[in-house]
């Protein structure tokens, strides 16, 4: 029998969708996976453009100091092309954390008990 505090865990603290695959709801453990590392890669991508435009527009020729590094980073984390992402990102991760735990509960993939 699987444990759905452990599978809790797995999709909380450590990546969406661990929690599923815990569980062998593998289809939906894959998606979560799957659409997880793409919003990551989303938000690096955008983070690393955002940052370096942010940095070269309004600071360069200064070199990055604490206090500049700050100021691109408050600005870079409030772009919609970061800020949405990084929503969606926290809204899969708490779906697959809640979903880790109810799937037995609401007739998702059963187990035998």
């Amino acid at each position: 029998m699987r444990r759905p505090l452990i599978a809790l865990l797995l999709s909380l603290c450590v990546f969406p969708g661990l929690g599923q695959l815990y569980r062998h709801d593998t289809r939906k453990g894959v998606l979560l996976l799957l659409g997880a590392n793409l919003l990551v890669g989303l938000l690096l991508l955008a983070g690393l453009v955002l940052f370096s435009r942010e940095y070269m527009t309004v600071f360069y020729p200064e070199p990055l100091t604490r206090e500049v590094l700050a100021v691109v980073l408050i600005a870079v984390f409030r772009h919609p092309l970061f800020l949405i992402p990084f929503l969606a990102l926290a809204a899969l991760w708490g779906y697959a954390a809640v979903d880790a735990v109810r799937t037995r509960e609401t007739g998702g993939h059963h187990e035998p008990q």
